[in-house]
């Protein structure tokens, strides 16, 4: 047995209370290791004497189910309703040879009867509080968000357009820098919700859209003002009116990490220095400014007067407009103090209020129901778009990285998780598939299976394309004779079946380096999901799909299947047995 590869933690993403009286339990062994592995913990009936009338504690034996394989790891999986809400448990590891008991002190023989008496050796679940349950807002689990960068979606006001705005372009050729407008606004926005709602979106993330000398907008000048050239708070409000209308949340950008050098408070530290009231704003030595960029100078946030003016632009503006709530960028370079102090102004202006933090790494740190409701979730999508659209890894390394992935965080966590395939910081993923458009619906149906909400970088639906930053913030195209991609499609089956996005758990059933297969399913229904991406493959099907029949629901065409089936290059089957 690899014991150095078994693995658990309580009060983690391994033991975590999932409901007000259920416990979510996770153990990590070596691959195809352990033969099983049973829960032990408490039973009703405590300590009871032996024949000899020693006294000694009751445990349940729960067997636990594997709940993934990566080419590293077996995942093991229960849920268990602690007795009195409070649990101290182990876990019986077996292989064909030997077994050991494993608690939090290590490993011992179930032949140990200290151990066995041993309460405080093993794993310790000390209550299930019902307010220490994470929880992000209901409604997030089901939003498809649509990324806008406003400043190249759609020019709905020529009056208030920049000097020497460009013609509208769409071309690789367009001259796209920070200083470089098109003249989109929040009119332009407005203008194009209906299309939206159509398309089948509710949620709305727009980059910052307050008052800064750049089309991007991230070195805000006045975060009480919108900038002029999007618009006036009036349109905001509209904007999130006839949204809110349409079944549409709007989010807003939180760029309070650092402001622009054009905003008064750092011009004023510059111009008089320690004589500043704004001095401490910010980081000086010697008189000169450090850290992050000149032109975005980082704030600090330990600052109460830095505090107290940030924690006032997150509450007006949800009282001002009525918003759904805040994406914070480079959140973790914000220390948490802030940020829980952020939290409670939000929930106390609107308790449904979504706060999101751009992290790229591990957010475990910030998702303890304290800080933040769920994070860019990069992490789970990167092996979407090496796998389908770079060719990088292959279908098991995407597996193993999809797996780790999605285990890194609880159920509870995952839910309120938006996960996206690309964005204004990256390439476009019709970039980076290529420009093959059948990659690129692959992508996006893989990602809408991802539980938590999803996002769709503006243009998706028409395979807009862009290199990196800038390119990746071309303006829209608006032109009607374009191809259009599957998304309208998957919003529509992801809103059909809950089992498709939020609801539903998976099961890899096949994996293979072209093919992947995995069942998505609930107490009420099941998907499974088929994705290949070598042409004229013989894909040998699981024993439980051998012989049914079954509807793909991106086609609505019958399958009966047999052992095998033939799968062109890049091709993908959402199946539910009739």
């Amino acid at each position: 047995m690899e014991r150095q590869a078994i693995l658990h933690k309580s009060k983690s993403n391994f033991a975590y209370a999932y409901d007000n009286k259920t416990l979510h339990l996770r153990l990590r062994s070596k691959r195809d290791d352990l033969t099983a592995v049973t829960l032990q913990i408490d039973h009703e009936t405590g300590w009871l004497p032996n024949e000899q009338g020693v006294y000694m504690w009751q445990k349940k034996q729960i067997p636990m189910k594997k709940e993934f394989s990566t080419e590293l790891y077996d995942y093991w999986f229960t849920e268990v309703e602690p007795y009195e809400l409070k649990a101290r448990y182990g876990f019986l590891v077996e292989d064909e040879q030997e077994q050991f008991i494993y608690t939090e002190r290590g490993f011992f023989s179930p032949d140990d009867s200290y151990i066995a008496n041993d309460i405080n050796s093993y794993f310790a679940f000390p209550y299930l509080h019902e307010q220490d349950i994470f929880s992000a807002p209901d409604w997030v689990k089901k939003t498809v968000w649509y990324q806008i960068f406003p400043e190249r979606f759609k020019n709905g006001d020529s009056t208030n357009d920049p000097e020497n705005t460009h013609e509208w372009s769409n071309e690789e050729t367009a001259i796209l820098g920070e200083h470089e407008f098109y003249g989109g606004d929040l009119r332009g926005i407005i203008e194009k919700l209906p299309y939206l709602a159509e398309l089948g979106i509710s949620g709305i993330y727009m980059t910052p859209i307050f008052k800064s000398p750049t089309s991007h907008k991230y070195d805000t000048e006045d975060y009480f003002e919108i900038d002029p050239h999007f618009g006036t708070k009036e349109d905001l409000r509209e904007l999130v009116d006839k949204a809110h209308k349409l079944g549409i949340r709007i989010m807003l950008d939180a760029v309070f990490n650092h402001i622009g050098w054009t905003s008064y408070q750092f011009k004023d530290a510059m111009e008089k220095k320690e004589k500043s009231k704004y001095y401490d704003w910010f980081y000086f030595e010697d008189d000169s400014y450090l850290n992050f960029s000149y032109h975005m100078p980082k704030l600090n946030t330990s600052n109460p007067e830095v505090k107290r003016y940030l924690l006032e632009v997150a509450r007006y503006w949800i009282v001002e407009a009525d918003i759904d709530g805040w994406r914070l960028d480079v959140a973790n370079e914000i220390d948490h103090q802030f940020w829980r102090e952020f939290r409670k102004v939000v929930k106390e202006a609107k308790e449904d209020a979504y706060i999101c933090g751009e992290i790229w790494h591990d957010s475990n740190a910030w998702l303890n129901g304290d800080q933040f409701d769920g994070v860019m979730n990069y992490q789970l999508a990167k092996p979407i778009q090496e796998w389908i659209a770079t060719n990088r890894i292959n279908g098991k390394e995407f597996v193993e990285q999809f797996v780790n992935n999605y285990t890194r965080y609880t159920k509870n966590q995952n839910a309120g998780m938006f996960t996206l395939l690309d964005s204004h910081d990256t390439p476009r993923i019709t970039t980076q598939a290529g420009g093959n458009y059948q990659k690129v619906d692959m992508c996006f149906a893989l990602l809408a299976t991802t539980p938590g909400s999803v996002c769709y970088y503006y243009g998706s639906e028409i395979y807009l394309e862009g290199h990196d930053d800038p390119d990746s913030r071309r303006c829209m195209n608006w032109d009607k004779s374009l191809p259009t991609s599957n998304l309208e499609q998957l919003i529509k089956l992801r809103n059909q079946y809950p089992e498709f996005g939020y609801a539903g758990d998976y099961t890899f059933l096949l994996t293979e380096e072209n093919t992947v297969m995995f069942k998505k399913f609930s107490d009420h229904d099941e998907l499974y999901f088929l994705f290949n991406t070598h042409g004229n493959n013989q894909v040998s099907l699981p024993k439980e799909l051998e012989g049914g029949t079954f509807i793909n629901l991106i086609n609505e065409e019958i399958i009966a299947l047999n052992k095998t089936l033939e799968m062109t290059a890049f091709s993908y089957l959402i199946l539910k047995k009739i």
